[in-house]
Order: structure tokens, then C-alpha cells, then sequence
């Protein structure tokens, strides 16, 4: 059993990538490709005054030509200037559909004088989509396994059809279960030709998660451990709207169900035979969720996930309270900011990542802040379950191991990637990269005790290659692996 398991782990090491989603698709890198583009509508300005006659769409098998013509921030009849910004940010707009590898928008003599036709030239990209691909090994969980899979054009509508899929087997740990987890997902982006997008989610969760009742922070022995099971079906509706041709506001309504088998008085003993009561946030027996979401998304970035350029902002914030018929009275707050530079040339890129978060009240234990997802050195949730219990490496780490959840974080990041080649088929594009980051987690309790941590801290730093695909973004990382073979 043991070698399988090693074995195991040196082929997650060797060959799986932890698939990431891709936001957009992707945009050509060459220089003189977008030279090109800029100079083919004009250089930036006024310019002579134009009457768009009509508009010609080229490179389009899969996808209907009224999706590209509904992104265009201009439309026939239109009046506007040669070097009007919205050809360039029409690009963008295109490639944020996620159904193009690149596009150019360029201008033709019309039927008279003062009149041109708008030439948009597509290349198309596989819509089939593996967003992540879930696997890896841990004393919670021996295997676990998933997928998450989207059609981002389905029968060339424009409609996301997705779903998700994860298991993880029974472990060590006594009282744990085997669990699984199941989302289907569907997705318009535009409305009837508008600025208005939807969205519809369904998912169901059967979860069993550890906690520790002994033992030294800093070990992972299954003995100082107990698990306890919980399941969660629900569902998820939202609207979008285009503020600009790269900014986006959404609303999220989210009604959810919830039975728990939450032990009885759980205790942790302490070295010296200290004993003190475990909160597990969640609420015995049947609960529910009712919350309303309010975000706001800006990305000006030259590449969804190999970028050379630009910025990313999304805030998001999320209220539920008993007013609403929710179980759980909490206020979640969520930000996120991230900036690209080129150093010389767009094959050498510099990047900062910032990200940070409050949850306020009393929120269910799954959203609190799991130190698995914003640690790269340890294993993040897999759709939603937890399946390692793996404390952060203490040369690494500084304030109490004991603290998993939290309702306060931080983390901060630069990264430095290297081009390594774009193609035209199958594999697009790869980057090296290294990068490094510091994290922080905080409890905000209103009784603290010795199990009620106030923070914790730590480093990490990482190294590996991306890779932009047919079917989706990949990364192999030092991180990456060390998480899939959690002990």
C-alpha cells in the first residue's frame, strides 16, 4: 500500500497540472501583431470623421456571428472617429468571450466616401473547457479525484454549459466518511443582444471534515484527530451587467440547505491534560443559508492567465442574515488586486497580487477563510471539500498552528515569468515563473481561549511553468505537487 501511494505521488509530481479557469482566452503576444492591429484602425486620436456601413466577421465556424457583433461597443450607422479608443477596447472585448485566440479589427473602403466596413478577423479556440482537475493523496483522504468541466459554446449559442465533479475516499482519521461533491452550471453572457448576462448554479456537497482533539500543533498524526460529516444542497442565480467594455457588475441570490451531524460537545486536551471546548461553526442537525451577493469586476489584462501587461480588480461582498430566512447572520468582504508589467520586452514580466477579506458575524464553518486556500504550501479545498489536515511547515510559519479557520486574511505576492514559447495549435503558450509571498490569517472570536487562536503567519515561495492549452490553463509547480501529496 505504501509504495502505491509513493508512486502515486511521483506521477501527480511528474505529469498533473492543477487545471486553472480560463477568464478570457487568449490574445496574441506578438508585438508587431498588435502594432499591426493599432495601426490598421488608426493611430490613437481624433481622425477624420467615419460612418461605419456595415460589419464583416471572418474565422467564425462554431460561433454565431450576432455573439461577436453584440461585444462590439459600435454597431452600423455609427458615426465615429478613425482613431477611436472603442476599436481597440472592442478587441478585448471579443477575446473576453473566451471563444478566440486572438482577434483583429480593421477598416475597408465602404460604399462611398466617408463610409468603412469593419473587418473583425477571428481565430477560434477549442470551447470545451477542463477549468481544474482535482487529485492527490493525504492521511484524510487516501485518493481523492474530479474534474470540472464547461462547454463555454454550446452548439455555438453562446450558452456555458458546466459541471463539476469530486471524490474523496474514506481515510485514517476516525470518524471521517468517504465524500463527494456535484455542481451543474449554466451560463449566458448576453441577454437578447444586451449588457445583461445570467448565470444558474446547483450543487450538492457531502463533506466529513477533521479537527483536531490532541496532539502537538506542528503533527499530523491521524490519531489526534476526529472527523465529522455534513451535507449542503443549494443553489446559486445571478445577473451581470457591462458597465464598460471591461468592467462588469454582478448580483448573486444564494438559497441553500444543510444537515449536519455536529458531535456533541467536542474537547481538545492540551500537553498537561488542559481541556478545552471545540467550536465547530455550524449548527447542529437542519440549517439554512439565504444570502444576497454584490461584486464588481475590472480587468484590463493583455492575456487572462499569461499576461504581459494591465490590472485586475474584483471586489465582492455578500450578506445573510434571519431577515432573509437564513440560519447564519454574516457579512463577507473580498478583495482582490493584481498588476502586470512588461521588463523590456513582453517575454520578461513582473507581477504584484494583493488579496484580502473580513468576514463579519457568525458565519458557517465552510465561509470562514480556510488557511488551505490562501497558504500555496499546503492543499486547498477540492470543490469544496477539505481533504488534507496538514498543519503549515513551521520553518515557514509563525503564530498558532492550530488556527484552520478564520474570519480575517491578507496575502501579498510578486512573480517573475519568463516566455517560453507561443504557438498556434494545441498548446498556445508556456511561462516559466518564480515567485514568493507572505499570507495571514486571523480569528475574531468573542470569548478567546486557548483554542481560539488570534493569528497566524507565514512564506511561501514557488516555481514551475504554465501552460495555455486547447482545453484549458495548467501549472506545474513546486507547490502544486507538494499540495497533492499532503501527509
Amino acid at each position: 500500500m505504501r509504495l502505491s501511494v509513493v508512486l502515486f505521488a511521483l506521477c501527480v509530481m511528474a505529469g498533473i497540472a492543477r487545471a486553472q479557469p480560463v477568464p478570457g482566452s487568449e490574445l496574441s503576444e506578438d508585438p508587431e501583431a498588435v502594432s499591426r492591429s493599432r495601426e490598421s484602425v488608426g493611430a490613437p486620436g481624433f481622425g477624420p470623421l467615419i460612418v461605419i456601413e456595415t460589419i464583416a466577421i471572418r474565422g467564425n465556424t462554431a460561433t454565431a456571428d450576432d455573439l461577436i457583433r453584440d461585444a462590439l461597443p459600435f454597431a452600423p450607422g455609427d458615426k465615429v472617429r478613425v482613431g477611436d479608443p472603442r476599436f481597440e477596447t472592442a478587441r478585448f472585448k471579443i477575446l473576453a468571450l473566451g471563444y478566440f485566440r486572438d482577434a483583429q479589427l480593421s477598416l475597408e473602403k465602404g460604399s462611398a466616401r466617408g463610409k468603412v466596413i469593419v473587418v473583425v478577423d477571428v481565430k477560434e479556440r477549442g470551447t470545451i473547457l477542463l477549468r481544474k482537475l482535482y487529485l492527490g493523496t493525504s492521511a484524510h483522504a487516501p485518493v481523492w479525484v474530479g474534474f470540472d468541466l464547461t462547454e463555454r459554446n454550446f452548439l455555438g449559442t453562446g450558452v456555458g454549459v458546466g459541471g463539476q465533479l469530486a471524490h474523496a475516499a474514506e481515510g485514517q482519521i476516525s470518524g471521517s466518511t468517504p465524500q463527494w461533491s456535484a455542481k451543474v452550471r449554466l451560463r449566458k453572457p448576453a441577454l437578447f443582444g444586451t449588457r445583461l448576462g445570467a448565470g444558474l448554479s446547483i450543487y450538492h456537497v457531502s463533506a466529513s471534515e477533521p479537527y483536531r482533539v490532541l496532539g502537538d500543533p506542528e503533527s499530523a498524526d491521524p490519531d489526534n484527530f476526529r472527523a465529522f460529516s455534513y451535507r449542503r444542497t443549494g443553489a446559486r442565480a445571478g445577473v451581470g451587467f457591462d458597465l464598460a467594455a471591461l468592467a462588469r457588475v454582478f448580483v448573486l441570490a444564494r438559497a441553500e440547505h444543510i444537515d449536519s451531524d455536529v458531535p456533541a460537545m467536542p474537547v481538545r486536551t492540551f500537553a498537561g491534560g488542559a481541556k478545552a471546548p471545540i467550536d465547530l461553526f455550524l449548527a447542529p442537525d437542519e440549517s439554512h443559508i439565504v444570502s444576497l451577493g454584490f461584486g464588481f469586476d475590472h480587468d484590463t489584462r493583455t492575456h487572462p492567465v499569461l499576461p504581459t501587461s494591465g490590472r485586475r480588480l474584483i471586489a465582492y461582498g455578500e450578506i445573510a442574515a434571519d431577515a432573509i430566512g437564513s440560519s447564519y447572520d454574516y457579512t463577507k468582504l473580498l478583495l482582490r488586486y493584481e498588476r502586470w508589467w512588461s521588463l523590456g520586452s513582453p517575454a520578461h514580466v513582473l507581477s504584484a497580487h494583493l488579496k484580502g477579506g473580513a468576514v463579519f458575524g457568525d458565519p458557517p464553518r465552510f465561509e470562514r477563510i480556510y488557511i488551505g486556500d490562501i497558504n500555496r504550501l499546503l492543499t486547498p479545498r477540492a470543490a469544496g471539500l477539505v481533504v488534507a489536515a496538514r498543519p503549515p511547515p513551521a520553518l515557514l510559519s509563525g503564530g498558532d498552528l492550530d488556527l484552520s479557520y478564520g474570519e480575517l486574511f491578507s496575502t501579498a505576492a510578486v512573480e517573475y515569468s519568463q516566455r517560453l514559447f507561443r504557438k498556434e495549435h494545441w498548446i498556445y503558450g508556456g511561462d516559466v515563473f518564480v515567485g514568493a509571498g507572505g499570507w495571514m490569517l486571523a480569528a475574531n472570536r468573542s470569548q478567546p481561549s486557548a483554542l481560539s487562536p488570534e493569528s497566524a503567519f507565514g512564506a511561501w515561495i514557488d516555481i514551475g511553468i504554465r501552460l495555455d492549452t486547447e482545453i484549458g490553463i495548467f501549472e506545474l509547480s513546486l507547490a502544486n505537487a507538494l499540495g497533492r501529496i499532503a501527509y
